[in-house]
């Protein structure tokens, strides 16, 4: 199945926040995703979502960090911020409750080189099997993603095989392996065939070109192949654009024009 949703964290930002959900809508995107509400209240983006008329809200980040530090991959894997996480946690219950989004991406951060990696390791199950846990009272799944190491040097899970180890280690059962095809091509993995290796633990879709994560038809990862691969296939969920315009965004639509709903 092959059904798109965009990321309003990346894409429609020429517009002011609350405006992005009506804009995703008009363009023809029936479901969104961010990557941290956290800068707007829950009720003011539940209603631009209702008013929007949009069906589903369908992915959010926990709190990552401190962005005043540049705090962006994620800190599970931090020993030393226990504490944080489960704040976030909590947080990101109190949002995805509120906005009906039952899927919650926990990134795993880049442990520097003075972090034990053993330590830093069940640091990360740690805090996953309590993100499951808490989730599960809601009905939401926690995901984990995989983020190439070029990107972000250091990123503690770089690989989509390494992020379903790690699910195998949780063992909670509301997990899944969110997989973006861009991450999966910056280290080298084969699109299509990786997909449909690890269908059975996807839970989500995302995507941008390669070089320079933008639209497809930027770069030279192959979008009409995969596009095609997820509408043969079996997954059921969202497939979703997260990329990042250089021009305003409707004029970087060409891509989603075959597949709009009209």
């Amino acid at each position: 199945m092959l059904r798109f949703a965009v990321n309003i964290s990346t894409v429609f930002t020429d517009l002011k926040l609350l405006d992005r959900f009506a804009a995703a809508k008009d363009s023809g995107f029936p479901a969104v995703e961010m990557q941290g509400p956290y800068e707007c209240p829950a009720e003011d983006l539940a209603r631009a979502r209702e008013a929007a008329g949009l069906e589903a809200f369908v992915l959010m980040n926990f709190p990552a960090g401190d962005p005043a530090k540049g705090e962006r991959a994620g800190i599970t894997s931090y020993p030393d911020r226990l504490d944080e996480v489960a704040a976030g946690i909590e947080t990101a219950r109190r949002y995805a409750e509120r906005l009906g989004c039952k899927q919650l991406n926990l990134l795993c951060g880049a442990p520097g080189p003075g972090v034990d990696k053993v330590l830093a390791r069940e640091t990360l199950i740690e805090n996953f099997r309590r993100a499951a846990r808490a989730m599960r009272e809601i009905g939401a799944r926690v995901l984990i993603e995989p983020i190439n190491n070029l990107d972000v040097p250091g990123y503690f899970i770089p690989r989509a095989d390494d992020a379903v180890a790690v699910l195998d280690e949780v063992g909670e059962p509301n997990t899944g392996l969110q997989f973006d095809f861009y991450h999966a091509h910056r280290m080298g993995d084969a699109a299509v065939p990786t997909f449909e290796r690890l269908l059975p633990r996807i839970a989500h879709l995302q995507f941008s070109d390669s070089p320079g994560r933008q639209e497809p038809g930027t770069g030279t990862i192959d979008y009409a192949a995969i596009f095609a691969a997820v509408a043969r296939s079996p997954y059921p969920g969202w497939t979703s654009a997260e990329y990042f315009p250089k021009r305003p965004s409707r004029e970087t639509l060409a891509w989603f024009e075959p597949y709009r709903r009209r």
